[in-house]
């Protein structure tokens, strides 16, 4: 009861903000806060030693930050940028007496054959069996006998005396986070699993997570980002640029990256000394239709061209700006001659809240898009008028917005790039709703529905979700259920379809080739 007065006191006086945030607080705490800002930029967080503990990016708008205190003192966060506008509040800090305790991890054996062969040489949790694990790195991949398509991959992560859980936070929706288990009687944590050949993912790591008192699922979903990081096993990193926006992956943080045996080359990700650069604009939009204003990063290539154009329009701007080497992509694909010189055009969130109004077949965004943002960049631009020779392109919410967009104007849209697209979603509320959102009586996969009626069109379609995009068992059918299902709509209607499904999750790790492996299948030479 005190500790729930103590959490109700803090709500009460929390929201005073500033550019630079002093948080007093006690060893255990969670401590969740906001920020504004009225463009992208980077959160700092302190510890009370002065150390750097994380740099954060964040969208413009307002989005959240989250930590606990592993030790008490004052903690700063503040915009990295002196030059940055903005401002940033508490909005709860939780002390230990109002969270849960967390309930101890299972005791199991190992399953790994080889990490149970070196524990028993060397004594499970001993130095030298972690030196011994350190050398090679983790986590541990180990082929299964009969199963020449899978491997074992094993997770380790070294605890103390005082670590209670470790969780997996990982682009996999198996169900709650993955959580590792202890070997009896040892420092030694760990979580098994088999995943197909060529598997490409990022994943991190989390100890402790807070167990939240009165939280909802979401909430507590989202109580891991106060502990992610990277396995500090594992030297293949990936540093993700920026938080895509929405979703649970909203932390700029370093993740570890796992590749197995058979994964792809990525041969179009990296620049290139001889391959000459294209021009990017950054500018702003302001949409009478919608009443809001966004930011648009434009690419022009360095190739001239007699003729209109080509046009790629594609989704979630911050992201394919930093997570994504979009504009290295581009360069390398049109100076290989994969596809021809085109413009692009990476359409931002006016906000975070947004994306999730916008994107998921809203009517308004859609005609927006054709009535407004067309000719506007036609005004502007040497870019083609015609459907066929136009991609809208997008991952999750923007795979689906863009199928969304081919269907209400298939004039304007004449080929679909979705990666990982959402076509689980329905509306919550009938057509011409303005916010998105799937409730527990709505019908799944409206968009699906929407083809099967209507009739067919000349747009083409490259769908790619990821063979791990799987639901856990509670939630329905999945990203690779659905996009399996719409494949198959679009198939009977005589539409065409280039598939691909890839070895992965809900990641942009993955999203980085299949982007270019698209625009090839779309406009590249027959």
């Amino acid at each position: 009861m005190k500790a729930c007065l103590i959490l109700l006191l803090l709500a009460a006086v929390l929201p005073v903000s500033a550019q630079q945030l002093p948080v007093d607080a006690v060893k255990g705490d969670y401590i969740v806060g906001a920020l504004q800002l009225p463009e992208a930029g980077v959160l700092e967080l302190q510890s009370p030693d002065g150390q750097l503990l994380r740099r954060q990016a964040a969208p413009a708008g307002e989005s959240e930050f989250r930590f606990v205190a592993l030790q008490s003192g004052r903690y700063r966060a503040g915009l990295a940028s002196p030059q940055s506008q903005g401002r940033v509040w508490l909005t709860e800090q939780r002390p230990l007496e109002a969270q849960l305790p967390e309930v101890a991890a299972p005791e199991a054996p190992l399953a790994s054959p080889k990490l149970r062969a070196l524990a028993n040489e060397l004594g499970a949790g001993t130095p030298a069996f972690w030196a011994a694990v350190q050398a090679s790195g983790a986590p541990w991949i180990e082929p299964i006998p009969d199963h020449p398509q899978s491997w074992q991959v094993s997770f380790l992560w070294r605890g103390d005396a005082s670590t209670r859980s470790v969780r997996l936070f990982w682009p996999v929706r198996q169900g709650d986070q993955e959580r590792f288990a202890r070997l009896p009687g040892t420092d030694v944590w760990h979580y098994s699993v088999r995943l197909p050949s060529g598997t490409r993912l990022a994943y991190q790591l989390a100890p402790d997570v807070p167990q939240l008192k009165g939280a909802g699922r979401q909430a507590q979903r989202r109580a891991i980002l106060a502990r992610v990081q990277a396995d500090p096993l594992n030297l293949r990193r990936w540093a993700a640029g920026t938080p895509a926006l929405g979703g649970f992956d909203n932390i700029q943080a370093e993740h570890s990256l796992l590749e197995l045996p058979g994964a792809p080359p990525e041969p179009w990700l990296e620049p290139r000394a001889e391959v000459p650069r294209g021009r990017v604009e950054h500018l702003r939009f302001q949409s009478q239709q919608l009443g809001n204003e966004r930011r648009l990063t434009v690419y022009l290539p360095a190739q001239k061209s007699a003729e209109a154009l080509p046009l790629l329009l594609l989704f979630d701007e911050d992201a394919y700006v930093t997570r994504v080497p979009t504009t290295t992509i581009l360069d390398n694909l049109i100076a290989s001659g994969r596809i021809p010189p085109l413009m692009a055009v990476l359409v931002g969130n006016p906000t975070r809240e947004s994306r999730s109004e916008e994107l998921p077949c809203n009517p308004r965004f859609a005609d927006m898009m054709a009535g407004e943002l067309l000719p506007w960049l036609a005004a502007r631009y040497p870019v083609t008028r015609e459907a066929g020779r136009t991609v809208v392109a997008g991952s999750s919410y923007g795979g689906l917005a863009s199928a969304w967009l081919a269907l209400r104007h298939p004039e304007r849209f004449g080929r679909v790039l979705s990666l990982s697209g959402s076509f689980w979603w329905a509306p919550a509320r009938p057509p011409g709703f303005v916010a998105g959102g799937l409730d527990d009586a709505a019908e799944g996969e409206w968009l699906t529905r929407q083809y099967v009626a209507a009739p067919r069109s000349d747009v083409v379609f490259y769908l790619s979700p990821g063979l791990l995009e799987r639901s856990a068992p509670s939630d329905g059918p999945g990203i690779l259920e659905t996009n399996r299902h719409l494949r198959d709509v679009l198939m009977a209607r005589g539409q065409r379809v280039i598939y691909r499904e890839f070895a992965g999750g809900h990641d942009y790790v993955n999203w980085r080739s299949e982007l270019a492996e698209g625009l090839i299948a779309l406009l590249g030479a027959p």
